[in-house]
C-alpha cells in the first residue's frame, strides 16, 4: 500500500527540484548579461532581465496525463493568492507575472489568451471576477447555515482577487503569461544538454551533470545566506566555460571527495563479506562502504569524460595492488604457522593500512586528487572484483579460485 505521506513528500521534493532545474535553464537561455535569477525569493523563482522583475509559478505533476487547466483550477487560485497579495508592494510597472505548467489549458478556455503578449484578456477578467464571486458567496451562504465550508482551496485566492480594485486587477491580468505543456523534470537535464550546442558533442552530457551539480550548490548556499540570493548569469556562463575546459584537459580533477552518499544506498555484499573475515570494526566497514561509494562514481564519472582517463585509472589499479601484494605477502607469511585468530589478526592490519596509511604511501593517483578517498575506496572496489583482499586465505574462502 503506498503511503501518502511519502508520495506528498515525492511531490514536493521534485516540485522543488523543478524548480531549480527550471531557473538554471531559464538564466542560460535569457539574452541579457546581467540577468539573475533566485528560487523562492518573491516566487518559486524570480528572474532580473532586460529591467524587468519577472515572478514565476511553477506547477509540477507526478501525473502522466495532468489535468487541464481551467478558471477553476486550485492550481490557478493559488497563483493568483500569491500574486495578488503581493500586487500592492511591487512596482507593477517593471514587473511581470508567469505561470509555468507542466499540464495543457483546458479547449476553448480564456486562459488561452494569456499565451499572447498583448492579447485582448477581457473575457477571462469577466470570468475570473465571476467564479471568483461565486466561491466567496458560496462559502459566506455555508458559514451562515452551520455547513463544511466549500472551496477550501480556492477561496483565500478568490477573496485575494476581489480584494483588488478593478484596476488593479486589470493591471495584474495584463501582466501575466502562461506556458503551459512544458517539460518535466526528468526531462529538464536532457533540455540542458540540448541546450548546450556551441560545445562538443560528446562533452554535453557530462557538462550539463556537471553543471548542474554546481547550480544545486549554489542554491543550497544562497539558501544559507553563505552566497547573494541571486545567480547572475556571467557566473553560470563563467562555471560553464571553466567546467568545459575541465572536461577537454586530460587532469583529473575531484569530485568526490566533499560528497556523501544518500542515507540509505546498496553495497556489493563482496566488500561486507571481505570485512567479516577479518572482524573489521563498525567504523572501518562504514569508511569502507563510503570511500567505495566516492571511488566508484569518481572512476566511472573519470571514465564518462575520457578514454585517456580510464587508461589512467587502469594504469594506477596496477600500482595499487602491487603496493598491496607486499602488505598481503607479510601477512600470509605471519600467518602461516598460526591459527585462525592470527590469520584474521594480520588480515585485520591490511585492512586498516589500506583505509588509513595506503593513500601517504601510495601516493596519488594525479596531483589533482589530494584527498585520501580515491586511494581507501579504490581498494574497495578492488576487493570486491577479488583483485585484493584482507583475509590471507580470502581468495579461497569468498570463492575467487573457484
Amino acid at each position: 500500500m503506498t503511503l501518502p505521506s511519502l508520495h506528498d513528500a515525492t511531490a514536493s521534493a521534485l516540485g522543488f527540484r523543478y524548480q531549480e532545474r527550471y531557473a538554471l535553464l531559464q538564466l542560460l537561455e535569457i539574452k541579457d548579461d546581467e540577468a539573475a535569477v533566485a528560487v523562492e525569493a518573491l516566487d518559486d523563482v524570480q528572474l532580473k532581465a532586460n529591467g524587468i522583475d519577472l515572478l514565476e509559478q511553477l506547477k509540477h505533476s507526478l501525473a502522466p496525463n495532468p489535468t487541464p487547466l481551467t478558471v477553476k483550477s486550485t492550481n490557478l487560485w493559488t497563483t493568483l493568492r500569491i500574486w495578488c497579495e503581493l500586487f500592492p508592494k511591487l512596482e507593477i510597472e517593471s514587473t511581470q507575472f508567469a505561470l509555468i505548467t507542466v499540464a495543457p489549458i483546458a479547449d476553448k478556455s480564456p486562459l488561452h489568451s494569456l499565451k499572447t503578449e498583448g492579447s485582448d484578456r477581457s473575457l477571462l477578467l469577466a470570468e475570473l471576477q465571476a467564479e471568483a464571486e461565486r466561491v466567496v458567496e458560496e462559502v459566506e451562504a455555508a458559514k451562515l447555515e452551520g455547513k463544511s465550508k466549500p472551496h477550501q482551496k480556492r477561496v483565500s485566492g478568490a477573496a485575494a482577487l476581489l480584494s483588488l480594485s478593478a484596476s488593479q486587477r486589470e493591471a495584474l491580468i495584463q501582466r501575466i503569461s502562461i506556458q503551459s505543456d512544458v517539460a518535466t523534470v526528468s526531462s529538464l537535464e536532457e533540455k540542458l544538454a540540448k541546450r548546450l550546442d556551441t560545445y562538443p558533442s560528446t562533452q554535453r552530457k557530462t557538462l550539463a551533470a556537471r553543471l548542474t551539480e554546481w547550480w544545486d550548490r549554489q542554491m543550497v548556499l544562497s539558501f544559507d545566506s553563505k552566497r547573494d540570493r541571486f545567480v547572475k548569469r556571467h557566473e553560470l556562463l563563467e562555471q560553464l566555460s571553466e567546467t568545459s575546459a575541465m572536461l577537454t584537459s586530460e587532469a583529473l580533477l575531484d569530485s568526490f571527495s566533499s560528497k556523501q552518499p544518500p542515507p540509505v544506498f546498496d553495497t556489493h555484499e563482496m566488500l561486507a563479506k571481505q570485512c567479516e573475515l577479518v572482524d573489521a570494526l563498525p567504523a572501518m566497514v562504514k569508511r569502507a562502504r563510503v570511500s567505495e561509494w566516492q571511488a566508484r562514481n569518481q572512476r566511472a564519472a573519470w571514465s564518462i569524460e575520457a578514454p585517456s582517463k580510464h587508461s589512467k585509472i587502469v594504469e594506477y589499479d596496477e600500482r595499487l595492488v602491487l603496493d598491496w601484494t607486499y602488505k598481503h605477502e607479510t601477512a600470509c607469511q605471519n600467518s602461516e604457522a598460526g591459527n585462525e585468530e592470527d590469520r584474521v589478526a594480520n588480515g585485520f592490519m591490511v585492512l586498516r593500512w589500506a583505509l588509513e596509511d595506503a593513500a601517504q604511501e601510495v601516493g596519488s593517483i594525479e596531483n589533482t586528487v589530494t584527498s585520501p578517498f580515491y586511494v581507501r575506496g579504490s581498494y574497495q572496489v578492488l576487493s570486491i572484483e577479488g583483485r585484493v583482499g584482507w583475509h590471507p586465505e580470502y581468495r579461497e574462502r569468498l570463492g575467487f579460485d573457484e
